[in-house]
C-alpha cells in the first residue's frame, strides 16, 4: 500500500528568541530588562522590526505577561507599516480569534498583504488556505499559485505541498516528473513528509525509475527525523526484503515506532506480527492491544482482522457478537472480506439473530467486489432460495464468478449444475471440467464426483483406476461418500484388487460419520461374514443405523433378517 504524507504548516510563523529577559514583578508590574526596554523604546518610535518582535513577545508570553490584544496591537502597527512578517501573523490572529474577533476577511485581507510582498512562509500558508478551503473559498489553481511563488523561494513546506499537488493533479495536471522535482526540493532541506513521498516515488517508479535502494534511503532519511508514514513505510522495506536485507527485527523497531505514534497501518503489522511470531516471539496479548488500537481509529483491516479473532478465538476469548461487532465496522468502510463473513455470520445466526436477507446483502456487497467465497454463497443463497426467490440462472451465474476466480467451492457447485442439468443445458464434459478444476485444489467433494464419473464414464473415458485414484485423494481426507466408494471398488475388486478387508474399513470409517449407504453395506459384510466375522448382532446393528435414516435397502434388509 502506497502511504504518502500530508503536511501541517505552522500556521502561527516562526518566533523569535529573546535573551536575557525577566518576567513580570510580583505586584504585576511589568519590569523589562534593558533589551526589552530598547526594544519598547524602538517599538515606541516606530520602527516596524521592532514592533513585530514585540508583537511576538506578547505572543508568545515569554518573560512577559500572555496578552494577545497587546500582540495584536503591535502587529497591527507594523503590519499598516507594510512589515510582512506582521501581516501574516496579524492574518493567523483574525483566523482564530485571538486578541480580536474572529474575521476572516480581516484574515485574508492581511495574508494576501504580506504574500504579495513576496513574504515566502505568508505565501504558503495562503496556498494551504486555497487548498484547504479556510478563510478563503477552496480553490485548488490558487493553492498552486501561491505555493509555486513560496516554493521558488526555496520555502521546503510549500516544495512539499507544489508535488503532493502535481503527483495529484489538483489545480494543475498531474506531472509525477514535477511531483519528483518539488518533493526532491524539500527533501533536500530536510523536511521529513517530502522525503518520504520521494521514497514513495522512487518505490513505486512513479516520475522516477523505480528504485528500491533509493526508496529505502529517502524513508530512512524521513523516519529518523521521526515522521511516523516514513517509518511504517521503512518497517514493511524490511519486513519484505526490498531494498534492504530482509529483517524482522527492524521491521518490528520501525512499525512499533510508528505505532506509538498512533499510525493505524503500522498497529495492524506490529499486532500481526505478534499474532504470528514473525521475528518476535509470539505475544498474544501484545497482538490483540496493538491491532484494538488500529480497529479503534477505524482501520478497516485491523477492523477485519480483530472480528476473525474473536469469531475463532483466536488471540482473544471466542465471541461472536464482538465478531460481529467488528466485521460490521469493517464492512460498512467496504471491506468485501468483512463483508462476506458478516454474511456467514447472518446466514447461520451467529453473533446475530439468524436472516437470510441480511446474509444475502453482505454477500452481493462483497460479491460485486469480486470476492469469490462471498460470489459461491451468493449462488447457494439464490440456488436454494434463502434470503431470495430460488432462482438457477443467478446461483449459476455467481457460481461461475467464483469458479472463475479459483473458488473450489464454487468450481464443484458449477460442476454440479452441470452433471444435474439445473440452470444451464445438462453437460458431463463441462461437470467434469469443473470437478477437475476443484479436485485438483484438494476439494474432496469434487475428488468423489470426478470419481463418479470416471467410474461411470461420464464425460471423460470409463476409468476404474482413475476413480479410485480421485476416490482415495478424497477418503485421505476423512470424506464420507468417497470412503464408502472405495469400500464398493474393493468389494468387487474395480481399479484395485478385490479385497474384502479393505472394503470393510473402509465401509467403516464412513459408517463412523453417519454414511447410511455405508451402514448399511457394513451390515451387509457382517451379515455374510465378507471380510469380517460373521455377526447378525452386528449386521442387525448397522441396518437399523442405516434405516433410520431412510436407507431403503437397509430397510429391507432388516425386515427379512
Amino acid at each position: 500500500m502506497r502511504i504518502l504524507m500530508f503536511f501541517v504548516i505552522c500556521i502561527t510563523m516562526a518566533g523569535c528568541s529573546q535573551n536575557s529577559i525577566r518576567t513580570a514583578s510580583q505586584d504585576n508590574t511589568v519590569e523589562f530588562n534593558d533589551t526589552i526596554k530598547d526594544l519598547k523604546e524602538f517599538a515606541m518610535q516606530g520602527d516596524a522590526e521592532a514592533q513585530t518582535l514585540f508583537g511576538i513577545l506578547f505572543f508568545e508570553g515569554k518573560d512577559v505577561p500572555q496578552d494577545y490584544k497587546q500582540a495584536v496591537y503591535w502587529y497591527q502597527k507594523a503590519a499598516e507599516q507594510g512589515n510582512a512578517e506582521a501581516q501574516a501573523r496579524l492574518g493567523v490572529m483574525y483566523q482564530y480569534g485571538k486578541g480580536v474577533s474572529q474575521d476572516d476577511k480581516q484574515a485574508e485581507h492581511w495574508y494576501k498583504k504580506a504574500a504579495e510582498q513576496g513574504f515566502a512562509k505568508a505565501q504558503a500558508v495562503l496556498g494551504m488556505k486555497y487548498q484547504y478551503g479556510e478563510v478563503v473559498s477552496q480553490d485548488d489553481e490558487q493553492a498552486v499559485y501561491w505555493y509555486q511563488k513560496a516554493a521558488e523561494q526555496g520555502n521546503a513546506e510549500a516544495q512539499a505541498r507544489l508535488g503532493a499537488m502535481y503527483q495529484y493533479g489538483e489545480g494543475v495536471s498531474q506531472d509525477d516528473k514535477q511531483a519528483v522535482h518539488w518533493y526532491k526540493k524539500a527533501a533536500e532541506q530536510g523536511h521529513a513528509g517530502a522525503q518520504n513521498n520521494l521514497g514513495v516515488m522512487y518505490q513505486f517508479g512513479d516520475g522516477v525509475p523505480q528504485n528500491d535502494n533509493q526508496a529505502e534511503y529517502w524513508y530512512k532519511k524521513a523516519a529518523e527525523r521521526g515522521d511516523a508514514t516514513a517509518q511504517t513505510n521503512l518497517g514493511t522495506m524490511y519486513f519484505k526484503g526490498k531494498g534492504v536485507p530482509q529483517d524482522n527485527k527492524q521491521a518490528e523497531y520501525w512499525y512499533k515506532e510508528a505505532a506509538k505514534q498512533g499510525i493505524s497501518e503500522a498497529q495492524t503489522n506490529l499486532g500481526l506480527m505478534y499474532f504470528q511470531g514473525k521475528g518476535v516471539p509470539q505475544d498474544y496479548k501484545q497482538a490483540a492491544y496493538w491491532l484494538q488500537k488500529a480497529a479503534e481509529q477505524g482501520f478497516v483491516k485491523a477492523q477485519a482482522v480483530l472480528g476473525t479473532m474473536y469469531q475463532y478465538g483466536e488471540v482473544v476469548s471466542q465471541d461472536d457478537k464482538r465478531a460481529v461487532h467488528w466485521y460490521q465496522k469493517a464492512a460498512e468502510q467496504g471491506n468485501a472480506e468483512a463483508q462476506a463473513r458478516l454474511g456467514v455470520m447472518y446466514q447461520y445466526g451467529k453473533g446475530v439473530s439468524q436472516d437470510d436477507k441480511q446474509a444475502v446483502h453482505w454477500y452481493k456487497k462483497a460479491a460485486e467486489q469480486g470476492h469469490a467465497g462471498a460470489q459461491n454463497n451468493l449462488g447457494g443463497m439464490y440456488q436454494f432460495g434463502e434470503g431470495v426467490p430460488q432462482n438457477d440462472n443467478q446461483a449459476e451465474y455467481w457460481y461461475k464468478k467464483a469458479a472463475e476466480r479459483g473458488d473450489a467451492r464454487a468450481q464443484t457447485n458449477l460442476g454440479v449444475m452441470y452433471q444435474e442439468g439445473i440452470g444451464v443445458p445438462q453437460d458431463d464434459k463441462q461437470a467434469v471440467h469443473w470437478y477437475k478444476k476443484a479436485a485438483e485444489q484438494g476439494q474432496a467433494g469434487a475428488q468423489t464426483n470426478l470419481g463418479v464419473m470416471y467410474e461411470g464414464g461420464r464425460g471423460v473415458l470409463q476409468d476404474d483406476e482413475q476413480a479410485v485414484h480421485w476416490y482415495k485423494k478424497a477418503a485421505g481426507q476423512e470424506y464420507a461418500s468417497a470412503q464408502n466408494n472405495l469400500g464398493m471398488m474393493y468389494r468387487i475388486g474395480r481399479g484395485v484388487p478385490q479385497d474384502d478387508k479393505q472394503a470393510v474399513h473402509w465401509y467403516k470409517k464412513a459408517a463412523a460419520q453417519g454414511h447410511a449407504g455405508a451402514q448399511s453395506n457394513l451390515g451387509w459384510m457382517y451379515q455374510f461374514g465378507k471380510g469380517v466375522p460373521q455377526n447378525d448382532n452386528q449386521a442387525e446393528y448397522w441396518y437399523k443405523k442405516a434405516a433410520e435414516r431412510g436407507d431403503a435397502s437397509a430397510q429391507r434388509n432388516l425386515s427379512v433378517m
